[in-house]
């Protein structure tokens, strides 16, 4: 139970960690040591949602956050958050959100 355990907090490391890198599900198995069926079977386990849905939520989470200050292009959080487009990301962001990403950080300014 202990090594499973060790195993666990190895994993969920490896995964925070490369957050925000722009890694594809199979580089992400790859740096955990697993195939990426069994890599998704664990990240289920560990994390109880898919990959994708998990990985999209926390990025979209960070740039929501970084589009509160209004030094940062939404292009450079994008890319910084770990999206390989700015399509991508205002898709993503819309459906988490509702609303596009110079709309939420138009909103979230004038509530401050």
């Amino acid at each position: 139970a202990a090594l499973f355990h060790t195993n666990e907090i190895a994993f969920k490391e490896t995964i925070l960690k490369n957050l925000y890198a722009n890694l594809s599900l199979e580089e992400l198995a790859a740096l955990c040591h697993l195939s990426t069926s069994s890599f998704k079977r664990k990240f289920r386990e560990v994390f109880k949602e898919s990959p994708k849905r998990y990985l999209n939520k926390k990025k979209i989470e960070k740039a929501a956050e970084l589009l509160k200050s209004q030094e940062l292009r939404i292009s450079d959080i994008a890319y910084d958050v770990g999206f390989d487009s700015i399509a991508t990301f205002n898709r993503n962001f819309t459906n988490f959100h509702q609303q596009s990403p110079s709309a939420y950080r138009l909103s979230y300014n004038e509530k401050s």
